[in-house]
């Protein structure tokens, strides 16, 4: 009897433990936050890679210019190719007559052009001189300001000749105004300009650089419509190097509207690639 007692009273204790468990796992899983079903979770948005041409973060805004100037090329020569295909389109349905008018108009652009150029050759044009060279140096200012007023595009070099970088520019210049005689090139010397000796092309030079903003050697400066365009600071438009060719040189100043690129100048400029 006694026996049956103590299992009685064992099986109330075992009940109430497990009654009491049940309870306390109830409230401890009812403390959670419940899981509700959702849909997949949204990506955050990607961030915009930034282009890099290889020109590094100093001079990413180089790059994209670059970059900018060859979609423009190329996208001019898409609109080139399609209208010489209209051109071929329109000949095929011509008419004897119009044919005729066609010659004689593409006679009178010829002749034109041919007028133009005599014009600038003898306007001095096709040729990279020095600008105070043999005369006295406070003309250098009245010399720059008259090329300015009879070219419509003019690029021209400060230099100093005991710059050697100034040295490349001059090659690639000369090698460029014979090929580009719709712009005059020319160099100016401001050797000793910051100084009270008033070396190189004298007072008119250094007039010149305060005016013109010209602080590092090589500059070059587009000039178009006797108004100041742009400046081409040291080599940094053309990948840093001295390496780069008179094609690179045609391609950078093209993109400024300094000189009308030819065909072998579209690019892209061989420190892209």
């Amino acid at each position: 009897e006694e026996e049956a007692r103590r299992s009685v009273l064992a099986s109330r204790s075992t009940e109430k433990t497990s009654t009491a468990t049940h309870f306390i796992l109830s409230a401890s899983c009812s403390s959670f936050p419940q899981r509700t079903t959702r849909g997949p979770r949204a990506k955050p948005p990607k961030r915009r890679a930034k282009m890099d041409l290889g020109f590094g973060n100093s001079n990413q805004a180089v790059g994209n210019n670059a970059a900018s100037s060859i979609l423009r090329a190329t996208a001019a020569q898409e609109a080139a190719v399609n209208d010489e295909i209209k051109r071929y389109d329109a000949l095929l349905d011509s008419t004897d007559g119009e044919l005729e008018k066609l010659r004689e108009r593409r006679l009178r652009q010829m002749k034109a052009a041919q007028n133009q150029r005599t014009k600038w050759l003898e306007a001095g044009h096709g040729t990279y001189e020095e600008v105070g060279g043999g005369q006295h140096g406070g003309d250098v200012a009245r010399v720059f300001f008259d090329l300015s007023k009879r070219s419509d595009r003019l690029v021209v070099h400060f230099h100093r000749p005991t710059t050697r970088s100034c040295d490349v520019f001059h090659r690639r210049l000369s090698e460029l105004a014979p090929k580009h005689p719709e712009t005059r090139f020319v160099r100016i010397n401001v050797e000793g300009c910051d100084d009270d000796r008033g070396g190189g092309s004298g007072a008119g030079a250094r007039y010149l650089v305060e005016k013109l903003g010209i602080v590092i050697m090589p500059t070059l400066l587009i000039v178009k419509d006797r108004k100041a365009e742009h400046h081409v600071r040291g080599f940094d438009e053309l990948g840093g190097t001295e390496e780069f060719t008179a094609a690179d040189l045609a391609f950078v100043l093209g993109g400024h509207g300094a000189l009308t690129r030819r065909d072998d100048e579209e690019g892209p400029p061989s420190f892209l690639a």
